[in-house]
């Protein structure tokens, strides 16, 4: 009965390990770039990474302690087994690499994701700037959206070798209102990604509710799924308990408290997946409000006869 009761534990506690969040520390960009390009680059990503599910940024400050005890600086972290092993010490189930690399009057990035248990390249993708840096931000955005989506998205052109890529003229969301369904989005007709839904909301009020949305339905996951393990635990234990102990109510009681408290779990976690909805549509409301008053415009002007005002809707 013991072994029943170790092996329920360590289901449990695997349950719960696989809905935690990975973490990933995203380095420096490498490049012989201005600083202050680098720094804007890799707030971007982390901002991006953030706001996606099921992951988690690590401090710039822990990164940087790390990387100073181990007298290692970001740029010269060329080798897949070595930044594997720093996101070890950082306590880091990935690691985010970039680079930055002028090509005349263009960039040319790449980006890298590093699995730190296996050093190997989990996703690897990388671009060049059609209008300098006018447009770097914007294809810094498509692809660690797409490297961090749920399903690939074609908007940027990608290759897995370390070849230049053209890429076209990115291929942005349609335009229009955002229609909330659950926990989904459409917009024009089409499904979005969180992670494109992320990108439409950020800097507005509108990704606080779904964030919130999202963070409520992990965790309706990790009760529900711990639930379902613990009831299962409880069913084993009073089944088994005649194979394993000669009389006595002690294997039922334990057996009927782990059903209990799996029953309580996973009453929660289906309350917190069912509440989760209702955020999306707050968000969506949020967001379709404020593209509303962001389409009210109010111009000043000189004329002919004098100061001129416009005012477009």
């Amino acid at each position: 009965m013991q072994k029943i009761i170790i092996f329920s534990a360590i289901a449990l506690l695997s349950f719960a390990a696989m809905a935690q969040d990975r973490k990933v520390a995203v380095f420096d960009p490498a490049g012989s770039v201005e600083s202050s390009l680098k720094e804007i680059v890799r707030e971007e990503i982390s901002s991006i990474i953030v706001n996606t599910g099921g992951f988690t940024v690590l401090e710039r400050q822990l990164i940087e302690k790390v990387l100073e005890e181990n007298r290692f600086q970001t740029g010269g972290l060329v080798d897949d087994s070595q930044i594997s092993e720093i996101g070890k010490r950082m306590g880091a189930n990935l690691v985010f690499v970039s680079n930055i690399t002028p090509l005349g009057a263009n960039y040319y990035v790449s980006c890298k994701m590093i699995d730190v248990m296996t050093a190997r390249i989990e996703m690897q993708k990388t671009a060049q700037t059609q209008r300098g840096s006018s447009d770097l931000m914007q294809i810094v955005q498509r692809m660690v959206n797409e490297m961090f989506a749920d399903t690939p998205k074609p908007s940027v052109t990608s290759r897995q070798t370390n070849q230049p890529v053209v890429e076209e003229k990115p291929v942005l969301p349609p335009s229009g209102r955002l229609i909330a369904d659950g926990r989904k989005v459409y917009q024009g007709g089409r499904q979005l990604s969180k992670s494109e839904v992320c990108g439409l909301m950020m800097n507005t009020d509108a990704i606080r509710m779904y964030n919130k949305s999202l963070s409520r339905n992990r965790n309706g996951n990790i009760w529900l799924w711990s639930g379902v393990a613990l009831i299962a635990s409880g069913t084993v234990i009073i089944v088994t308990e005649p194979f394993y102990y000669d009389g006595g109510n002690y294997h039922d009681a334990v057996g009927a408290l782990c059903m209990l408290a799996g029953g309580g779990m996973t009453v929660t976690g289906i309350t917190l997946k069912a509440t989760s909805k209702k955020p999306v549509r707050k968000a969506v409301d949020m967001y379709n409000s404020g593209s509303a008053r962001a389409g009210m415009e109010l111009d000043f002007g000189f004329t002919g006869n004098g100061i001129g005002v416009a005012l477009r809707f």
